[in-house]
């Protein structure tokens, strides 16, 4: 942030209750005279909150990569660390464009999307930066603003492309230090404008485009929440028909005992490899069969399960002589049954088709269609796509019309739930 002078005025100008009373009183922009000192910064994610649909209106204005980093950051609370790594930069520039992004929106609540000659030229007067030597700087902004192209503001006022830039550069810094509200107010308005914009041509320059390309697919994992029957770890997805083995538990323990303890285990042993443990259970929350299934992709690992204070044995086969010649196992195709019954049975839980919330892992909070049966594909505006393997419970079905979806729920801010 440039100067703190924009945001003492611009977060009470942008304030919920005040942008409501000026919104219902039919006013888009706010007038200086009516904001009060405040030394309190701007909370955007209680904007979203008390006021999505007017929120949601003005970051329509703003690049579709900057809405992508807003909705991300105040409204799915993501860390900028996540959100660099997401994107395909690092966790500065994250920074950097927040700021840019932060600055825009009060510009936008100030001077309204579209500020007119009429509104930037005695603000610009007023801070002694209207005339430069290739005439006003005021029409080089709102030309600017309708073309995005330095080459049409020169080709205007018959002036080299480097000297517009030279001219806005220093002009956004002075107003974004100026103590009065409309200045920096501007100086907002045309660093958004310019920000990484191409010297040669209309829109951003090719780096920047390279860069906001440069992670198309990302991919996670949602596994099901603690309280599930279905404790999954890794890439389940490389399992593929792996059968299940069978842990009986001690019969002095109990399944609220020991399931913390089953999943701390789990996580211990199999780490980020691909394994699933599974605990059928009755209306009562006790072991339904008698046992635990789990498997993995080492036969060796899913049996140290057996070291688990609490497991006493696992189902196997013996020859007459007492002499260990397999394990028991059970087919996947029939534990997909049982799993099916026990979460998938109860009528919230989704079906391949729905608009979903992931409800676990990093991309939790993240909403988009259930593609197969355990895949979630979330779709960004600019092109951006998560794949998420993800357990039916992870998942919370959103009764919202397809017109409305977005990758952070709903265009509106509605949050309905089936």
């Amino acid at each position: 942030m440039t100067s703190d002078n924009y945001w003492d005025h611009v977060s009470d100008a942008a304030s919920v209750s005040r942008f409501q009373r000026n919104a219902d009183a039919g006013e888009s922009t706010i007038s200086a005279e009516t904001v009060p000192e405040n030394s309190s910064l701007l909370d955007f994610s209680e904007f979203a909150r008390e006021c999505p649909d007017k929120l949601f209106e003005l970051l329509a204005h703003l690049r579709v990569e900057f809405q992508e980093l807003f909705y991300e950051y105040y409204v799915l609370h993501k860390s900028q660390s996540f959100i660099a790594k997401t994107h395909g930069f690092i966790q500065t520039r994250c920074w950097q464009n927040l700021r840019v992004i932060e600055q825009a929106l009060g510009a936008l609540i100030v001077l309204g999307p579209h500020p007119s000659e009429e509104t930037l030229r005695p603000v610009l007067e007023k801070a002694g930066l209207e005339t430069t030597e290739f005439g006003s700087l005021t029409s080089m902004i709102v030309l600017y603003s309708t073309t995005q192209d330095y080459t049409k503001v020169a080709k205007s006022v018959k002036a080299p492309v480097p000297a517009i830039r030279k001219i806005f550069r220093p002009a956004i810094t002075t107003l974004l230090a100026s103590d009065d509200l409309k200045a920096s107010a501007v100086g907002a308005f045309l660093r958004n404008l310019t920000h990484h914009a191409s010297l040669t041509g209309a829109g951003l320059s090719r780096r920047c485009r390279a860069r906001i390309t440069r992670v198309k697919t990302a991919r996670f994992d949602a596994p099901s929440p603690n309280n599930s029957p279905l404790t999954s770890y890794g890439a389940t997805s490389m399992l593929h028909d792996t059968p299940w083995m069978m842990f009986e538990i001690s019969s002095e323990c109990r399944m609220a005992t020991i399931t913390p303890l089953i999943q701390s285990y789990g996580k211990r042993l199999f780490g980020k490899k691909a394994a699933q443990i599974f605990a059928p259970l009755d209306a009562a929350g006790e072991l339904q069969f008698g046992y635990i299934l789990a498997r993995s992709t080492s036969a060796s690992m899913t049996r140290a399960l057996t070291r688990l204070r609490g497991i006493s044995d696992m189902a196997a086969k013996y020859n007459s002589d007492g002499d260990l010649t397999g394990v028991v196992t059970v087919p996947d195709a029939d534990v997909q049954k049982l799993i099916a019954e026990s979460t998938h049975d109860s009528p919230h839980a989704a079906k391949v088709g729905d608009f979903v919330r992931i409800t676990t892992g990093d991309a939790r909070g993240y909403c988009g269609l259930l593609r197969s049966r355990n895949t979630v594909q979330v779709d960004f505006p600019s092109g951006r796509q998560f794949i998420v393997t993800a357990e039916n419970d992870a998942l919370e079905v959103l009764r919202i019309p397809a017109a409305k979806r977005a990758f952070w729920g709903s265009v509106d801010g509605a949050s309905e739930r089936d």
